[in-house]
């Protein structure tokens, strides 16, 4: 195309006939760098570094998730199995104790007599019990005459020992005193038992009573704390430690050796955030799983877990060190870094042959380009008659300087009247967000002193006008009217609709008229005026901020949830129809009270029937659960996690508008 304006040619150089196409040659402005001068190199560039910070970033990201899953396999790991060890001591222990109880009750029965070869065949048979008995004593007091037996375990059989005979004075000891003064059955912590078992023991002792009540005396079992095998096993090491009820260490397996007495002991001396907590919660029979730090190991990251014992007052501890858990998630970093950067390099490489050649035909379009630009109009391409795409580019070429004006003018046009269209919808917006309520403290400060209130709303338009809206506002010094509504559809028309009913709602609204009768009043307001296809549902409350009583009425409306401070929710259940859609509609009062700590939440259909592209809805049930996790939060805290909640349930896609309005009464 060749263009018809008139132009006014440059001077004549008269050293170029008239008619000729000159090349251009221009002069050098000092060195720039390649990437700068060249567009090839422009083009590597911008391709490449957000290639390369992608792809960073991309694994990053993904060490960060393989970590945050790896923490969360090591948390569920771990307590499961301290739960399985120690249950699976728990049931090895019972049998011991079974067969301890079991012994005793047969020598308080009487069905025994008291003398030696009787007593030494009971301990015998309570030892035969369970392979983990290393040994059991029958002990009566000194000066009941009848003295004390031992049978224990040793190669090729049981072993009968008479106390008296070896001279061991077991009436100070604590597995003889100690059930005795307590009257009930007890385990003992480790000691060193000398002069038989010539080992570390525990010990498990029953008190009971001979026939007719004559005489008091202990029946035992005792355990080679070396024989009490955890079977410790796992794909990352750590180790385990069986714990007494007070703290000290029974036994222990693993490759994370120790070299303190007890679990307090440790924590004392090392100083390790958490311990000495979860150590008071081991001997008070409490189970937990605890992420700390070890300074012995430079401050490395452990996992401590602990579950009881049951039937002994002891603890089964695990620890875990959280760097061989993400040994394998760094190695699988590694292996995504090195073909990451396999595969830029073979990318960057493609990326540099190809842009050689797709730039160079456009340094001679450059070139022509550069001197049009200087004003010589006689310069062409020279590659018009090329069928490539660069050819076809450079036969427009000199039409799109002729209608580059035009095409200019035009869009300046089309941008100033969208720009004038978007500061309309801007202001539109400010003024709509402006009859919002202010936060709570200048609302207050407006308003004058309510204690006992204190509220927080959100409101989340789907479009760029919204046709929700809450409000809040005096009807006289002890009651507030609290508002959310959701007119029907949304942009511009619900909008509009929204501001009618917004000065409605604050004509009719007073102190002396029920909820009900307000909304029954605005109904018919909106129906005589004849807003065809429009209406709204909306929460009417009034609430005297004074005793928490709650007055309130629904038009179409959700039912508004109410959050004790205990943490259970009630659904406020009031049916009503909808506002200005018929003539003669009944509403009804209902009530409620709202106790210090209780938090009302009312809010729009946007957030329960939200995630329509999912299989099922938001939905009411799963607001009660979230809110009933969030009851004590701060309000504004407790709006913005239920927001985020919908909209993350929704994918940042919610189909209509999402409001909600939170009042908690306060202590006044």
């Amino acid at each position: 195309m060749v263009s018809k304006a008139t132009t006014t040619a440059p001077p004549a150089n008269p050293a170029v006939p008239a008619g000729s196409v000159t090349p251009v040659r221009v002069g050098r402005r000092g060195f720039r760098p390649p990437w700068r001068a060249r567009l090839h190199w422009r083009l590597i560039l911008a391709i490449g570094i957000p290639l390369v910070l992608v792809e960073g970033l991309r694994m990053v990201v993904g060490y960060q998730d393989d970590r945050a899953e790896a923490q969360k396999q090591v948390r569920a790991y771990l307590t499961e199995v301290t739960q399985h060890h120690a249950e699976a001591v728990a049931s090895r222990l019972a049998q011991v104790m079974q067969a301890t109880r079991t012994g005793a009750w047969f020598l308080a029965s009487g069905q025994v007599p008291y003398d030696h070869a009787s007593l030494r065949a009971v301990v015998a048979g309570v030892v035969e019990q369970s392979p983990l008995i290393y040994g059991s004593a029958v002990a009566f007091a000194p000066a009941s005459g009848h003295g004390a037996y031992y049978a224990r375990r040793i190669a090729g059989g049981i072993e009968r020992i008479d106390y008296a005979g070896r001279g061991v004075d077991y009436s100070r000891q604590d597995w003889y005193t100690h059930p005795l003064q307590q009257g009930s059955p007890w385990w003992s912590p480790p000691y060193f038992d000398r002069g038989i078992g010539e080992a570390r023991m525990v010990t498990y002792s029953v008190p009971w009573t001979t026939a007719g009540g004559k005489a008091a005396a202990v029946l035992t079992a005792d355990i080679e704390v070396g024989t009490l095998d955890i079977d410790w096993s796992s794909p990352w090491g750590g180790a385990t430690r069986i714990v007494d009820a007070q703290g000290h260490y029974i036994a222990e397996a693993g490759d994370v050796p120790t070299r303190f007495d007890g679990v307090f002991d440790a924590a004392k001396a090392l100083g390790i955030v958490g311990l000495d907590a979860a150590a008071r919660d081991m001997v008070q029979g409490g189970s937990g799983i605890l992420r700390t730090h070890d300074p012995r190991a430079d401050g490395q990251a452990v996992w401590v877990s602990w579950a009881p014992i049951s039937g002994t007052g002891w603890s089964l501890m695990a620890l875990l060190y959280e760097d061989r858990v993400l040994a394998s998630a760094r190695e699988q970093l590694l292996h995504q870094i090195l073909l990451s950067l396999s595969a830029l390099v073979l990318v960057l490489v493609t990326l540099v042959w190809v842009t050689r050649r797709l730039t160079r035909p456009l340094d001679s379009l450059r070139r022509v380009a550069r001197a049009v630009r200087h004003g010589d109009h006689t310069q062409r391409t020279g590659m018009a008659l090329s069928r490539d795409e660069i050819g076809q580019f450079a036969h427009a070429f000199d039409a799109m300087l002729d209608d580059l004006q035009a095409t200019q003018a035009e869009r300046l046009h089309e941008a100033e009247r969208r720009q004038r269209i978007e500061g309309e919808l801007a202001t539109a917006r400010e003024i709509q967000r402006r009859l919002l309520p202010p936060d709570w403290p200048e609302w207050s400060r407006r308003a004058g002193p309510t204690p006992g209130l204190e509220f927080h709303g959100l409101c989340e338009p789907a479009t760029l006008m919204s046709g929700d809206f809450y409000d809040v506002f005096m009807l006289d010094g002890e009651c507030v009217a609290l508002v959310v509504a959701d007119v029907c559809g949304k942009g511009a028309a619900a909008a509009l609709y929204m501001a009618i009913v917004y000065t409605r709602l604050r004509d009719f609204a007073r102190a002396d008229r029920s909820p009900a009768q307000t909304l029954a009043a605005i109904n018919r307001s909106l129906v005589e005026e004849g807003h065809d296809g429009m209406f709204v549902t909306l929460f009417l409350g009034h609430y005297h901020w004074r005793d928490g009583r709650l007055t309130y009425a629904c038009a179409g409306h959700p039912p508004p949830l109410l959050a004790r401070a205990g943490g259970a929710v009630e659904l406020l259940e009031v049916r009503g129809g909808l506002v200005g859609a018929f003539v003669d509609i009944d509403y009804a009062d209902a009530t409620a009270v709202l106790a210090p700590g209780d938090t009302l939440l009312a809010y729009s259909d946007g957030i329960t029937e939200a995630g329509l592209d999912r299989d099922a809805l938001y939905g009411i049930a799963r607001l009660q659960d979230r809110l009933g996790e969030l009851a004590t939060s701060p309000t504004p805290a407790l709006c913005d996690a239920l927001v985020a909640d919908v909209l993350a349930y929704a994918d940042d896609a919610p189909g209509d508008d999402i409001t909600l309005l939170a009042v908690r009464r306060t202590p006044a």
